[in-house]
């Protein structure tokens, strides 16, 4: 039985060579000019549908900034209007008459405050002759003087 056991295996271990080989061998084949052209053109198709999902992230954020933009444009516009429709009102022309022009309405109480004259109407004293004239001691002594104690 031990012949036979040896035997079995032996035999059996060439059937699972010949299929390991078989796999291999299979696993080698030649690359057709079919089977290329389909490689290509699958590898040109995965990188366009990476190239069309970045465009379409670009373009959404694209279009959430611009939403926002819009959003700003449209409180500025409402801001504006408001200015416009205050501007245009009977309110701002009464305010502009009032301050600006110095108008009232008949009843108001004007009051103006009044400002005492800042402006003397006499002109200033010149004095006829010139300061007396530096001395001809030249600048150095005069400091020198001055410092020592005045001299």
């Amino acid at each position: 039985m031990s012949q036979r056991t040896r035997t079995r295996s032996a035999a059996d271990r060439s059937r699972k060579r010949s299929t390991l080989r078989e796999i291999i061998s299979a696993g080698r084949r030649k690359m057709t000019p079919t089977t290329i052209i389909m490689l290509v053109v699958s590898v040109l198709f995965v990188y366009n549908f990476v190239i069309q999902v970045v465009r379409q992230t670009q373009l959404e954020q694209y279009r959430d900034s611009l939403q926002q933009n819009v959003i700003t444009l449209v409180d500025q516009n409402t801001t504006l209007e408001r200015t416009v429709t205050y501007y245009e009102s009977r309110d701002y022309a009464e305010s502009v008459a009032r301050e600006q022009l110095g108008y009232a309405r008949p009843g108001d109480t004007v009051m103006m405050p009044t400002f005492p004259d800042q402006l003397s109407t006499t002109a200033p004293s010149v004095p006829d002759k010139p300061a007396a004239a530096a001395s001809s001691d030249p600048n150095w002594l005069r400091w020198w003087n001055m410092l020592r104690g005045g001299q």
